[in-house]
């Protein structure tokens, strides 16, 4: 039986990523698909826009045949946490035989030779490194211009794409584990990732952005890039959950985190921790204090992942300690019992009742909270929320 795994977000689950679905079975000649999806924070360091329940049935409606939540503190890791505990999910599963994931240039030749760099981090790779992050770059600008520099063979225009960056990042993932997954890439179609404008294959930032600026109405042009639109109704013409719904909670949470102690989160290095010390007293919302606290070596991304964390109370990553199971197909339900009999984790299917990690449902918790006061809502108690059968 061959099980393709897909790592995504689906936030929200889009035509493209129909179209991924479909050509990942295709390419890998699979019988099933199961994905691991991003929960209620994702990897920008941000709230989800829509719950994964959500989008779990979207994907499941249109695809998939089961589909797994990644922890938070994988979900909100940069690039390198996020490729690491995804890929490590999928192979605790003990039945995922291959990985397909997007790329732009749609070429494993092109991605194998940098990601075996990083996956070996030579010493002339790591003094690369280390002179470029003197000079006072982002830390992924100084792993890009490091490879390059260590060698020029490969192909710039590789290391120049968001998603053939992440694709690195799970070769690498599976190079280090030494992994007998399958790795495949399909070619990305439709917009960047940071397009502006909804136009055919929409990117999930443009139909994010789309929907915020209509306060929360599904239009036409929205609902068209959307293979499964009604599943989004409950947040239909409601004030769309993005990170400043959070400002309130995380506000309380720096003033009473003593000033020292910020590094201890995840993600907060020394330098972030003193700018947060410094910068407080000018908090107006969560997404004017990330732009506040970036500088030219700490990006966007970088402050807002690490705010995130000081929100959820995420000190470290961890690899992934549970296999929770958001939905499934019933005519895939042979996949769940393979699931259950080849998991090297504990296989969760309700939070009731269950192991699941503490920082798990804090997360999940506060979301659903912000959710319900925030669209008038009764609040859908994350324990005793069980896993979709479709």
């Amino acid at each position: 039986m061959n099980v393709a795994g897909i790592i995504a977000e689906y936030n929200p689950f889009h035509q493209g990523h129909a179209f991924h679905l479909a050509q990942a079975k295709a390419i890998s000649e699979a019988d099933y698909t199961v994905v691991a999806m991003s929960g209620y924070f994702v990897q920008r360091g941000a709230p989800a826009m829509f719950d994964p329940f959500a989008r779990a049935k979207a994907a499941l409606l249109n695809g998939a045949d089961l589909v797994l939540e990644l922890p938070p503190d994988t979900s909100t890791g940069s690039a390198e946490y996020f490729a690491s505990g995804a890929v490590t999910l999928l192979e605790q599963t003990g039945i995922v035989t291959d990985l397909c994931f997007g790329s732009e240039c749609a070429d494993l030749s092109l991605l194998a030779r940098p990601a075996a760099v990083l996956a070996d981090e030579p010493d002339a790779y790591r003094i690369c490194l280390k002179e470029f992050l003197k000079t006072g770059i982002p830390y992924p600008k100084a792993k890009t211009e490091a490879l390059r520099c260590y060698d020029p063979s490969i192909d710039t225009k590789v290391l120049a794409e968001p998603n053939n960056l992440l694709g690195l990042e799970y070769l690498k993932a599976l190079m280090r584990s030494g992994s007998s997954v399958r790795p495949h890439t399909i070619h990305r179609i439709g917009a960047r990732y940071h397009a502006q404008q909804i136009t055919q294959y929409a990117s999930a930032e443009s139909l994010r952005r789309t929907f915020t600026e209509q306060n929360g109405v599904f239009t036409p042009e929205i609902r068209a890039q959307l293979p499964s639109w009604e599943v989004y109704r409950a947040y239909d013409q409601k004030t769309p959950i993005t990170e400043d719904a959070f400002s309130l909670l995380l506000l309380e949470k720096l003033r009473r985190t003593p000033g020292e102690s910020f590094s201890r989160y995840f993600g907060v290095t020394e330098e972030l921790s003193n700018r947060i010390l410094n910068c407080l007293d000018d908090f107006v919302s969560f997404s004017q204090f990330t732009d506040l606290l970036k500088t030219r070596n700490l990006t966007r991304t970088a402050v807002s992942r690490a705010l995130t964390h000081i929100l959820l109370d995420l000190h470290d990553y961890r690899p992934p300690r549970v296999l929770r199971v958001l939905g499934f197909r019933k005519e895939a339900s042979v996949l769940l019992k393979e699931l259950s009999a080849h998991s090297r984790l504990p296989v969760v299917t309700s939070p009731a009742g269950t192991d699941l990690p503490d920082d798990w449902l804090y997360a999940d918790r506060l979301y659903e909270s912000v959710r319900s006061l925030l669209h008038h809502t009764p609040y859908p108690n994350p324990r005793r929320r069980k896993m979709l059968a479709l």
